[in-house]
């Protein structure tokens, strides 16, 4: 892409693992195949004779594929600049509304999503095909801002094979609280199953239903939650324990419940006795905080770990 050196590229697939045919109906959508996009950010020093680890960076809702690479978003080029961090950085699309998940009901025109099946198992791959990547466990890092800081907690929850660090910048970290329900409910109203502009105004992408139905439709029945749900993956006895001392958690107090939340995860994980950095104070829902989040995330995993939180901010006191 101009303007970045050439470090940054976007790679766009054409795959039928971002939407299946579902629900009583044939699909509104066809062919259900839809292009969808990740953006790649390759080190200053790229040499494909070299193996570099690699940090997949996940958007939140209502964003896209663009968040956190534009220079009035993440602007990753210069939030990156001057870390510990050496790597290769992926940025995929995962859905105004998608909540990192392959989707257990389906949209209004019977089909549904399947992000983590297109992130897991289609692009991870692809990745490590395509690029001078470090292609085990030890080299790869989850982290995301927001919807997106849920994703990176359920695929470290579900891929501890997979993974080896997991960041969670303002996360979701627990679904069964009714705000974060509603939250949920209202994203499938608004986006549905939409992606960047694909399906914004496409009645047929929506879902409508309860708050539970839309619940379920995303997440399953709650039966199922415990699997993945980050509080209550915390308070079971494998809990996060593959992420002993890379794991980290950032929340600011201005977002009431957000930071009540990740409070209650970092509970079972210090309970559990799970090594991991929480950083809290002022601050709310913002870009500019999870800029520096990110910037302090990389350099706890793969610099100096004495380092200091970031926004001012220090952990709990207890």
């Amino acid at each position: 892409m101009p303007g970045f050196g050439g470090r940054l590229g976007e790679a766009t697939f054409l795959t039928d693992a971002i939407f299946r045919p579902a629900g009583p109906g044939a699909p509104s959508i066809d062919p259900v195949r839809r292009p969808v996009k990740a953006r790649i950010l390759l080190p200053t020093d790229y040499d494909p004779r070299k193996q570099y680890p690699v940090l997949y960076l996940l958007h939140g809702g209502a964003a896209d594929v663009e968040q956190w690479s534009k220079p009035d978003g993440g602007d990753i080029v210069e939030t990156l600049r001057g870390t510990a961090f050496n790597g290769i950085v992926v940025m995929p699309e995962g859905g105004k509304a998608g909540w990192y998940s392959d989707w257990q009901g389906h949209t209004d025109g019977n089909f549904a999503p399947r992000w983590e099946t297109f992130h897991i198992r289609r692009l991870l791959p692809w990745v490590d095909a395509n690029f001078a990547t470090r292609a085990d466990r030890s080299g790869r890092a989850v982290a995301g801002a927001s919807m997106g800081g849920l994703g990176a907690l359920k695929y470290a929850a579900a891929h501890p094979d997979l993974f080896s660090a997991v960041g969670a910048f303002s996360g979701g970290t627990d679904i069964r609280p009714a705000a974060a329900q509603q939250t949920v409910g209202d994203s499938l109203w608004f986006y549905g199953a939409a992606f960047s502009w694909t399906g914004l105004l496409d009645g047929k992408y929506r879902v409508t239903g309860s708050t539970s139905y839309r619940m379920s439709t995303v997440f399953g029945p709650s039966s199922g939650w415990a699997a993945f749900n980050p509080v209550q993956v915390a308070g079971s006895e494998a809990s996060y324990t593959a992420y002993d001392g890379r794991l980290a958690l950032y929340a600011g107090t201005g977002e009431a419940d957000i930071h009540g939340w990740n409070e209650a995860l970092h509970r079972p994980l210090r309970g559990r006795g799970v090594a991991h950095r929480y950083c809290t104070g002022p601050g709310g829902h913002e870009m500019r905080l999870w800029r520096e989040d990110l910037r302090n995330f990389v350099d706890y995993v793969y610099g100096s770990r004495a380092r200091s939180c970031p926004n001012g901010w220090a952990p709990p006191a207890s």
